[in-house]
C-alpha cells in the first residue's frame, strides 16, 4: 500500500529554524515516517535516544563552540526517542542559541512518544526555542485524501473497532495481533519506565477500568476504591497516561446553570483500537453493547485531531446536569468564544434532542447531530446536520 500523506505535515514545513520543532505523540503513530519524509532527499543526521552510543557520545557536547562545529556538519538533526535524552531540554537551548547565530541555521528536529518528560524539560529549558507539534494516528479525512470518503465511510465501522493507527489501516489483515503485541510490548513502556508505577497489577486494573467506562462520567473516588488506589493516585496515574498519549481527558462544561456538574470528566482512549485491545475485544460493530461509546470515543478523538490541524486551540467538553431529570450533550466546543455542540448517533435517521435546560441557558449554541455515516460532513465543514 503507498504511504498516506499526512496533513500535519504542512506544519512542519512552515516553521524554519533557528527554532527546534518538538513532534509529540503516540508511539507508533508515524512520527519517524514523517520526519523521513520532511528530510528526504537531504543528508539528515539522525540520533537515537535509545543509543548508549548517541546519548553519551554523538550528543555529547561540553562547550559552546563544539554546539557550532555540530550544527555545522550536521544539517537536518533529527532526535528520536528525545525523551530518553537525558538534559533533553538544555540540549535543545543550546542547540537553537547557537543555530541563532549561524549564517544559515539549520532544520532541528526532536520527537518522542511521550510527553510528561520531554515536555516539561523542553519547556523549563529552552522556553521560546521550540515549536510544539502533534502527531496522532491517522484521521478519516487522511484516509479519503489517499482514497475516497466513499472507502472511508464504507470501512467505518471497522476503523471505529480496529483503530486508526498506521499499521493498522496499513496492514488490516494483522490488525488484531499487531494491536495487542503493541500493548503487550510497548503502549506502557514510558509509563512504566519514566513514571515511577509502584504496583504495575493496580495500575493495569485501572487501565482495564477506564476501558469499560469510556463515554460515562469517572469518578477517582470510586476508581480508586475499585482498584486499591488512593484518589490521589488514581489522579497521577490518568495524567501519566494522558501524557504518554493513551488516554485523553474531556472535562465537564458549566457556565450558567446552577445544578451542571462542575469539576465531573470523562475518559476517552487515544486510539478506540487500544481501547478494545486493551480488552482483547474485536468484535464487530453491530453486535457490541458498547457500539455508541465507541462511535462516541472515535468522533471525539477525530475532533480532536481536527482542531489540532487548525490551530485553533479549541476545548472539547462534555455537558450534564445533576437531579432526576438530568440533561446531557455528549459534547461542547469552544472556540474563541463560539461555542458548538454535538450529539453523537449510531443511526443516520437519528437527531439530538437536547434539553430544555441546554437550550435555555445557551441558545447561541448550535446542537449538530453526528454519525459514522456523515462523518465526512464534520471534515468538510465541522458541522453534522443540525438538531
Amino acid at each position: 500500500m503507498p504511504l498516506i500523506p499526512r496533513a500535519v505535515q504542512h506544519q512542519l514545513l512552515r516553521h524554519k529554524p533557528p527554532k527546534a520543532v518538538v513532534l509529540y505523540g503516540p508511539r507508533r503513530a508515524g512520527k519517524t515516517t514523517l520526519l523521513r519524509e520532511i528530510v528526504k532527499g537531504r543528508e539528515a543526521a539522525w540520533f537515537d535516544g535509545d543509543n548508549p552510543d548517541d546519548v553519551h557520545n554523538r550528543l555529547n557536547m561540553p562547550s559552546q563552540a563544539s554546539v557550532r562545529t555540530f550544527l555545522l556538519n550536521n544539517n537536518p538533526v533529527v532526535m528520536g526517542e528525545a525523551q530518553r535524552v537525558p538534559g533533553i531540554g538544555l540540549l535543545i537551548k543550546r542547540l537553537v542559541d547557537a543555530n541563532a547565530l549561524l549564517q544559515r541555521p539549520v532544520d532541528i528536529y526532536a520527537a518522542g512518544a511521550s510527553s510528561f518528560d520531554l515536555a516539561s524539560g523542553v519547556r523549563e529549558s529552552a522556553p521560546g526555542r521550540i515549536v510544539e507539534v502533534n502527531v496522532w494516528p491517522f484521521s478519516s479525512a487522511e484516509l479519503a485524501a489517499s482514497s475516497s470518503w466513499g472507502k472511508v465511510l464504507q470501512d467505518i465501522e471497522t476503523r471505529i473497532v480496529f483503530g486508526m493507527y498506521p499499521e493498522v489501516c496499513m496492514d488490516p489483515e494483522s490488525a488484531k495481533a499487531n494491536l495487542i503485541n503493541h500493548c503487550s510490548a510497548l503502549l506502557f513502556k514510558d509509563v512504566f519506565e519514566l513514571g515511577g508505577i509502584r504496583c504495575r497489577s493496580k495500575f493495569e486494573r485501572l487501565v482495564q477500568h477506564l476501558a469499560c467506562n469510556i463515554g460515562n462520567v469517572i469518578n477517582d473516588d470510586a476508581l480508586g476504591r475499585a482498584c486499591g488506589l488512593s484518589r490521589a493516585t488514581v489522579a497521577d496515574y490518568i495524567r501519566l497516561l494522558e501524557q504518554c498519549f493513551i488516554v485523553k481527558t474531556c472535562p465537564s462544561y458549566a457556565r450558567r446553570v446552577r445544578n451542571e456538574l462542575k469539576k465531573s470528566k470523562k475518559i476517552y482512549f487515544c486510539d478506540t483500537g487500544i481501547r478494545n485491545a486493551i480488552l482483547k475485544r474485536f468484535e464487530p460493530l453491530t453486535t457490541r453493547a458498547d457500539a455508541g461509546a465507541l462511535w462516541e470515543n472515535f468522533f471525539f478523538m477525530e475532533r480532536v485531531k481536527y482542531h489540532s490541524l487548525q490551530q485553533d486551540f479549541a476545548d472539547i467538553y462534555f455537558w450534564r446536569t445533576a437531579g432526576q431529570a438530568a440533561g446531557k450533550i455528549d459534547f461542547v466546543e469552544v472556540v474563541d468564544g463560539r461555542m458548538q455542540a454535538f450529539e453523537c448517533k449510531l443511526s443516520p435517521k437519528a437527531k439530538a434532542r437536547p434539553s430544555l435546560t441546554f437550550k435555555r441557558a445557551y441558545p447561541e449554541c448550535p446542537v449538530e447531530t453526528v454519525t459514522p455515516a456523515d462523518l465526512y460532513k464534520v471534515w468538510q465543514t465541522g458541522q453534522g446536520d443540525q438538531a
